[in-house]
């Protein structure tokens, strides 16, 4: 019997990688010889950690941070070929004192060192999660560190800040090596608003990142001239394409320059594991977190993982904390199988300290009735 486990953990007890655990010790009870894959899928945004759960190997490397500030920072490499990068690293909003935060000022090419470390040591394929930039440069400073040049009207360097992006007047591409034109980039994004205007990043996301109203009004305007020349030098309009303002406007410049693919989070850990291969051989998928109810979204993961279980007909059981209203929708969602640790509805952040011992009994008895 194959199963494929991979929960989302419950909030306050117990992480989706020790939640993978417990459930393969259900497992286990029963079918001694199971074949099991584990994919804890986790909560937020940490690329790097899936990535070294998932055999990975992550590398320390020296680099810079938004103010060109010397830092170690750190990238994954994934089946010994496809590297992962976490704008985070060097580029991200966690690295600079909120007293700091100023989109003007901040640049990508911290990230750029990152990803330049990454093809001189061979590698070819680089996923670029997006999420958390303390910038919005339009993603010239990863360009530029790999030997992209971004030119105001005489011919001179503009900033690789967001306070460059309305200098801009020429894109020249001459020093970009050989081994950087032959690599694949994908950029890894569920951002889905409109790269510019009101609906745009420097609007939804420019306080954030510590502009002030007239600052945003820059940004746009800086992003719209990015656009502008982008378009001029490459023919593409990324004002038109879904996720480009991603980042910062990472999403923009990696994808017209660097014809890059742009794949949601989800689709892109599809890509770089075996997850749906694996479903498709599986016998029984389990998966898990603290509450169902109608006021309540589900782990995205989660969710695109029973659309390719329901398509397969391979049989998906939830288990959770706890079930509220609204619960039943998952059987129209994919899931064969709906069932509770507790008949009450729990505190979501309150640890439970039977949980464990509940969740491995439930699995064990959802997989003697499946065996």
């Amino acid at each position: 019997m194959k199963v494929v486990i991979l929960p989302s953990g419950i909030k306050g007890t117990m992480d989706s990688i020790q939640m993978s655990d417990i459930m393969e010790k259900g497992v286990i009870s029963q079918i001694k010889d199971a074949s099991i894959r584990k994919y804890p899928l986790t909560r937020g945004y940490e690329p790097l950690t899936q990535c070294a759960y998932f055999g990975g190997e992550i590398v320390e490397v020296d680099t810079v941070d938004p103010y060109y500030r010397e830092i170690k920072a750190n990238y994954g490499v994934l089946n010994r070929e496809s590297v992962i990068i976490d704008l985070r690293e060097a580029s991200g909003l966690g690295l600079i004192e909120e007293h700091e935060r100023n989109p003007l000022l901040t640049s990508t090419f911290g990230t750029g060192l990152l990803i330049k470390d990454g093809i001189e040591r061979g590698y070819r394929d680089f996923y670029i999660f997006t999420y958390g930039s303390a910038t919005n440069d339009g993603g010239m400073g990863i360009l530029s560190a790999l030997g992209f040049k971004f030119l105001d009207k005489d011919g001179h360097s503009v900033p690789l800040s967001g306070k460059g992006l309305y200098s801009i007047r020429e894109i020249d591409d001459s020093n970009v090596s050989s081994k950087v034109k032959k690599s694949k980039f994908h950029i890894v994004t569920d951002y889905i608003n409109m790269y510019s205007g009101v609906r745009g990043i420097a609007y939804g996301y420019g306080a954030t990142k510590g502009a002030n109203p007239l600052m945003i009004q820059s940004l746009d305007r800086g992003l719209r001239n990015y656009a502008m020349e982008i378009e001029k030098f490459t023919g593409i309009d990324v004002e038109a394409v879904r996720g480009t303002g991603a980042g910062g406007g990472v999403g923009a410049g990696v994808f017209a320059l660097l014809r890059a693919e742009i794949l949601g989070v989800v689709d892109a850990f599809l890509n770089l594991t075996d997850i749906e291969k694996d479903i498709k051989e599986a016998d029984l998928v389990l998966t898990g977190m603290e509450i169902i109810r109608s006021n309540i979204k589900l782990h995205k993961g989660m969710m695109d993982i029973a659309e390719i279980a329901k398509r397969n007909h391979i049989p998906m059981v939830g288990v959770f904390a706890s079930l509220g209203t609204g619960y039943q929708e998952l059987y129209n969602r994919g899931f064969t199988g709906v069932y509770s640790l507790y008949n009450y509805e729990i505190d979501t952040d309150k640890h439970l300290p039977d949980c464990k011992e509940l969740l491995e009994k439930i699995v064990s008895a959802i997989v003697s009735v499946a065996e």
